[in-house]
């Protein structure tokens, strides 16, 4: 890569901050980038070890890889008071954010605490002060929690966003993006301001993008000092007791709410009683025949399913080893492993049979290696030796985009359309899914949108076999529990239900 043409345009550049495309970048410089540029966010770091850095630093810019892989590269002035979003990220003016996000910090205190008080870093301190003199709403990223309100008693932990793995990613971000949507209803239309770093944003930005939410980051591009004073600048120092007050927000005290009754064990028993009558039902994963018969029979597209059942309808992705087969001419893990080419050309050739289809691949072919590696090249000897149902969880979160969520869906489908036996059910988890998460929030089942405490809750009012209570959940959160106008006189639980909707479907 020739560095002197791009060092000379930011030099001669007058703006505070740029926007510019790969392919811009490649026209600047005369010449391809290399391949690491459009993969790897590390490529566009502003590390005093990265060699290709130092044509913006020598500028007078840094740099953040928000966009990568999606093909935008933002240059930050340094010393830019205020890295400014771009023209269409900016609310309307006067249109005040619906909520300030802040990320959650390394420094914690050693024992349980409001989410607020447990962080304690000075970056934390003033991120704070900013957001309660701001008189707005402000909630919490929380690198094990999700979202969470500021108030919210927490135990320490040891995660870190930047050591999440692209699929721990991915599920964290479609969490937050249903907290979100859980909180303030519709995201269209709405802005919330960000104080985190990209490993925080990329996972939901698109998300809220796409549902024509509006981002605004203040310190986007600034570096941990400059974003120190950023915040010392505007007085926020991070001491509570020099916090401003804030101006025209005086406290309401919420009105209060007469005790709703919830009996949790009369819903568990109607979600049971609804399961039974369904299981007369001819079993089906999806309803293309070919496709069904495919995953009921074999043990490697089963797994495929798993995988591929992200972020896309739920028959199209338990139709993707089908269509795969098809595509590919076979479904052997051997051919999968030793040609991920055509594994990524499979799955890209329209239509795509995933909407991520910079990931998916990868997955399968991973899966592939792995079958072939730890269970001698058949897929079913993940499940064959009767594992406890904790055991065969275990195993599934071994394979790359497969998390908590889709290793208990699986668990479960295993032993309920292929009759797999499974010992220990006990073991057996509800997937942290929206749907199951809606009609847990709505009948009362759960407090809040936490998987620790929806995991516990299954397992406290079901304790010989949590999961069965996963599949009732999803088809009531599909068929009636809608996120808007649930049919609630037809729903199999209206009965018993208290329908909590506001708590579930906030709009605030």
């Amino acid at each position: 890569m020739r560095l002197r043409p791009l060092t000379d345009f930011l030099r001669n550049s007058k703006e505070g901050r740029l926007e510019l495309t790969l392919r811009r970048i490649e026209g600047i410089i005369g010449e391809r980038l290399p391949e690491s540029a459009r993969e790897h966010r590390q490529f566009w770091s502003n590390s005093e070890q990265n060699l290709y850095s130092r044509a913006w630093r020598e500028a007078g810019y840094n740099t953040t890889a928000a966009g990568v892989p999606t093909g935008t590269i933002v240059f930050v002035r340094v010393g830019t008071a205020t890295a400014l979003p771009s023209p269409k990220a900016i609310p309307d003016p006067g249109r005040a954010p619906a909520a300030i996000l802040l990320g959650c910090v390394s420094t914690k205190g050693p024992v349980a605490a409001a989410a607020k008080d447990l962080y304690i870093s000075d970056l934390w301190r003033k991120r704070r002060a900013y957001a309660e003199a701001s008189g707005l709403r402000w909630l919490i990223l929380s690198a094990k929690y999700g979202l969470i309100d500021p108030d919210e008693s927490i135990e320490p932990y040891d995660v870190e966003m930047v050591k999440l793995r692209g699929p721990e990613r991915l599920s964290w971000g479609e969490g937050v993006t249903s907290a979100l949507r859980q909180r303030f209803g519709e995201l269209k239309g709405k802005a919330f301001e960000i104080h985190a770093g990209d490993e925080y944003v990329t996972p939901i930005g698109s998300r809220l993008r796409k549902e024509g939410a509006e981002i605004v980051r203040p310190l986007e591009g600034l570096r941990f000092g400059e974003q120190l004073a950023w915040y010392t600048d505007r007085g926020f120092t991070g001491r509570l007791e020099q916090l401003p007050a804030p101006a025209e927000a005086p406290h309401i005290q919420p009105t209060p709410q007469p005790p709703v009754h919830v009996d949790k064990q009369a819903i568990v028993k109607a979600l049971l009683d609804f399961d039974r009558s369904e299981q007369d039902k001819a079993p089906a994963l999806t309803s293309h025949p070919e496709a069904n018969a495919l995953v009921l029979s074999d043990d490697f597209a089963f797994l495929l399913s798993v995988i591929f059942d992200q972020g896309i309808p739920y028959e199209r992705a338990w139709q993707g080893p089908y269509l795969l087969k098809q595509r590919l001419g076979y479904l052997d893990p051997e051919r999968i492993a030793a040609d991920p080419d055509a594994v990524l050309r499979a799955v890209k050739q329209p239509p795509a049979l995933h909407r991520y289809v910079n990931n998916v691949p990868g997955w399968l072919v991973a899966a592939a290696r792995i079958v072939i590696e730890e269970y001698e090249g058949d897929a079913g000897n993940i499940w064959n030796d009767q594992p406890t149902a904790d055991e065969l969880q275990t195993r599934l979160k071994r394979f790359p985009g497969i998390g908590q969520k889709k290793a208990a869906m699986a668990v479960e489908l295993l032993m309920r359309e292929r009759k797999l036996t499974v010992r220990e059910q006990q073991g057996s988890d509800i997937a942290y899914d929206i749907h199951i998460r809606r009609v847990f929030l709505r009948t009362g089942l759960a407090e809040r949108d936490d998987p620790t405490q929806m995991i516990a809750v299954a397992r406290e009012l079901h304790p010989q076999r949590p999961g069965e209570l996963d599949l009732p959940a999803w088809r009531i959160g599909v068929g009636w529990c809608h996120p808007t106008g649930p049919e609630c006189p037809a729903c199999p639980l209206t009965a018993w239900c208290p329908k909590l909707i506001p708590r579930a479907d906030s709009v605030e």
